[in-house]
């Protein structure tokens, strides 16, 4: 297994972070305007239906605390691998120098 190389576009992580942060931007800022709006809505709202959406709501904000700490694995994920991917840069680039 000695043969098999792994190999890491920093490129491409760099422009994947990026879109990830700008996606995690983006969702943040919409989301919070569906809770102002819903903040506003369920102070108004009373009867039946009410009560069958406030708990779907409710699971779908959930669903999407998850999703928000997921993306914040991932960017701390390609963040790591960036790491590692320039401390073995320098790490070569040191035993080559020594060459």
């Amino acid at each position: 297994m000695a043969g098999n190389q792994t190999t890491f576009d920093s490129e491409d992580a760099e422009v994947l972070l990026n879109q990830l942060r700008e996606f995690q931007d983006t969702l943040r800022q919409e989301w919070s305007r569906v809770l102002n709006q819903w903040g506003n809505l369920k102070y108004v709202w009373r009867d039946q239906q009410f009560d069958k959406f406030e708990p779907l709501f409710e699971k779908f904000s959930a669903t999407y605390d998850d999703a928000e700490r997921e993306c914040e694995k991932y960017i701390a994920f390609i963040e790591e691998q960036m790491r590692i991917n320039e401390e073995r840069k320098q790490q070569l680039s040191g035993r080559l120098g020594d060459l």
